[in-house]
């Protein structure tokens, strides 16, 4: 009777999260749950309470609704008694949000809510909680995206700024909400640059006010943000290059509401975007007025790109984003010049800047900086694999033919690339020497700055030459780490982890050549000698014990769902492995690269009957969308969040053995160190896991001899 009251509460849990994930926002999913939680429980009430306010409830109409009387049942469950309903059952759960809230069901009559129905309801309110949580951090991600996009387009400032209060009120949820700039006049007053919820009058009394008073003044003295609870609100400083020249205040539309750690980092995001377009149309202003453009190409000169670069810095100093500058120099144009006279060289010139200027994004900046020689600034890149991507691209711009003085003229071009350095100055001076490598190296290519330049290109150059010879020459091994049943410590699979065997530099960790093999279309075959290798290892282990072997796929694997899945089962059949034994890894960002893509990819796979885990889940996107739509099996907690169970923070380890067990998934947790951490995880309800604490990652032989050993079904316990 138990286990069928457990399948049933577990198959309602199951469909409320599908069914709350499925609505578009927030405020949908709300009034979607209450409905749902209405029916299933046969409850004639449900409401979800949240700061002394009723955000959602069912069994009352909109105009009849006794606010006050279920916010006090909500605090007080015993009085059990609701107008129009008369004496009832309630059941009651707090919902662990920042702002107090409950979600409350209310039932006609004397029967009591039994234990499975109750459990239900606080299940319930943990998926409203990680749901609604979801939304909102995805509103405020589209919403700063959007302010991105708008000072990148350089629009005008005001239009920046109010679309900053706008979002603010949105997603912080203010009834007022209001931006102030100092004056630059005069610096002891604030002006009202634009706000939302301002009566009329109150907002003409109020344009210009001491700089100092409430709590945007002391926002802007002490450089922070304060936040008050009575009456609930928060202010956040606003600044122009560093400089703290205004504030944002938001004030909370009603009593009883709390701003919690989620509200004030999405008021901090909006403060500093608002910082962001008053500083780029500072420096936007200053370049147009001075008109720092080469008369030759039209493109910015030398000073007005140092400009643009000194922004550049101060924005990733903040924001934590990258940068890159390209310098390029024409190879062979003193030839074009001498040979067809300066006329023909200044018309070469100027095709070249036209060709670069359509081989970058409009918000890159190309400039001359004389002679033949040109730089190139690309903001908010991904890393130096997207910069030596614009480089070949501009490389192959510059091959086609230019028509010069009646003739077609072929040239190529040296690119220096530098990413990092203290000031604008010095990543110059970097990119130069780089260009310079690059000439060195035979022209018409691009060199990446590193301090010892010359050393770092002959050694890449010979790991590149050395991967591509690594399986024939038989220099990889696999290493295996146990994945363990937490509360005995056995055995019930590995994770294969792939080693280089270099002859001089020794043995190879993944992270400094699996990058490089990706780059150079190796990763295919790596990635099938990995598969084929794991397989044949351990399908000979499980004469010892019934292993689960654990292989990672990179996101290259997946672009080809034939040949990958043919790997597979190539793998399978000659080792004669189980495919139920083998467990593919996928991490959340190879996944969201290409949906339909990796869908139909891992379709194929399923077919085969093996098992699809994603690796350390949390990190990335953590849709409850693509658990319902991709056939996995596995989540595993990324170690980051075992590691804050050492601190007492196991908010987000419990979400996703949760979220596991709502979808039927098993959890494995990874990077586990510590006892304490193996105790908190069982506590949590996840039953397995690895990591250092059980075992570091061995060769062959090493976990051969273990399992061959009498009684070592168990690792030891450690303490």
């Amino acid at each position: 009777m138990h286990e069928r009251a457990e399948s049933w509460s577990t198959h309602q849990l199951t469909e409320f999260l599908a069914l709350v994930s499925s609505f578009a926002d927030a405020r949908a999913a709300t009034r979607g749950a209450v409905e749902h939680a209405a029916e299933v429980l046969d409850a004639e009430v449900v409401a979800v309470i949240r700061g002394g306010a009723v955000d959602a409830a069912i069994g009352y109409p909109a105009d009849a609704l006794p606010e006050t009387e279920l916010v006090a049942l909500a605090d007080d469950p015993q009085r059990a008694h609701l107008e129009g309903l008369g004496d009832c059952r309630v059941a009651v759960v707090r919902l662990e949000t920042d702002e107090p809230g409950h979600l409350l069901a209310a039932r006609a009559g004397s029967e009591e809510f039994t234990r499975e129905e109750l459990d239900l309801l606080l299940g319930m309110a943990r998926v409203l909680v990680m749901t609604v949580r979801m939304f909102q951090r995805q509103r405020l991600l589209e919403r700063l995206s959007g302010l991105q996009r708008m000072i990148v387009r350089r629009a005008e400032p005001p239009d920046v700024l109010h679309a900053v209060v706008a979002g603010a009120a949105e997603l912080v949820g203010g009834a007022i909400v209001s931006l102030r700039l100092l004056d630059p006049e005069d610096p002891a007053a604030a002006v009202l640059m634009a706000s939302i919820g301002l009566d009329p009058e109150v907002q003409a009394q109020t344009e210009r006010m001491p700089a100092d008073a409430g709590l945007g003044g002391r926002a802007m003295r002490e450089d922070r943000l304060i936040v008050s609870e009575t009456p609930a609100a928060m202010a956040a400083p606003v600044r122009e290059e560093g400089r703290v020249i205004g504030t944002i205040v938001v004030t909370a539309p009603r009593a009883g509401r709390r701003y919690g750690a989620d509200d004030q980092e999405a008021l901090l995001a909006f403060a500093e975007h608002a910082s962001l377009a008053l500083t780029d149309a500072r420096m936007v202003r200053d370049a147009l007025h001075q008109a720092f453009h080469d008369p030759l190409t039209d493109l910015p000169n030398r000073a007005l790109f140092l400009d643009r670069l000194d922004l550049g810095l101060s924005r990733v100093q903040r924001s934590k984003s990258k940068l890159a500058v390209l310098f390029l120099d024409i190879d062979r144009f003193k030839i074009v010049n001498d040979s067809l006279g300066h006329a023909a060289g200044d018309e070469l010139l100027r095709e070249v800047a036209a060709r670069l200027v359509a081989s970058i994004r409009p918000g890159d900046t190309a400039a001359r900086f004389g002679g033949d020689e040109f730089a190139i600034l690309l903001e908010d890149v991904e890393g130096i694999a997207a910069v030596e991507h614009v480089a070949l691209r501009i490389l192959r711009a510059l091959r086609a033919p230019f028509s010069v003085a009646g003739r077609d003229v072929f040239v190529s071009a040296s690119i220096g690339i530098a990413m990092e350095a203290a000031s604008a100055g010095d990543m110059i001076r970097d990119a130069d020497l780089a260009m310079y490598r690059a000439k060195a190296e035979g022209k018409g290519c691009h060199a990446v700055f590193e301090p010892a330049m010359h050393v770092a290109v002959v050694e890449r150059a010979d790991l590149e030459a050395d991967l591509q010879r690594v399986i024939e020459r038989d220099q990889l091994v696999l290493h295996y780490q146990p994945i363990v049943a937490l509360g005995n410590r056995a055995i019930i699979g590995v994770e294969a982890l792939v080693r280089w065997r270099h002859p001089t530099r020794g043995l190879v960790a993944p992270e400094a050549f699996i990058p490089l093999a990706e780059e150079t279309q190796v990763m295919a075959e790596l990635g099938r000698w990995i598969l084929t290798e794991g397989c044949r290892e351990v399908a000979a282990w499980r004469g010892l014990r019934p292993l689960r072997l654990s292989v990672n796929l990179s996101a290259m694997q997946l672009h080809s769902a034939d040949v990958l899945a043919g790997h597979v089962a190539a793998a399978l059949a000659e080792s004669g492995l189980p495919p139920e034994a083998l467990v593919l890894e996928i991490t959340e960002t190879a996944l969201m690269r290409d949906v339909t893509e990796t869908i139909s990819c891992l379709r194929a796979l399923k077919k085969l009957g093996v098992l699809l885990a994603v690796d350390d889940f949390g990190t990335g996107y953590s849709s409850l969308d693509y658990l319902r739509r991709f056939p996995i099996d596995i989540l595993k907690i990324d170690k980051a969040f075992v590691d804050d169970l050492g601190a007492g923070d196991a908010t987000l380890a419990q979400a996703i053995i949760d979220l596991g067990e709502s979808f039927d998934l098993q959890v494995i947790a990874e990077g586990v160190e510590h006892e304490s951490q193996r105790q908190r995880l069982l506590e949590l309800g996840c039953s397995h896991g690895q990591g250092f604490y059980f075992s570091r990652p061995m060769p062959a032989c090493e976990f051969g001899a273990l399992l061959s050993a009498a009684g070592a079904v168990q690792l030891p316990s450690r303490r």
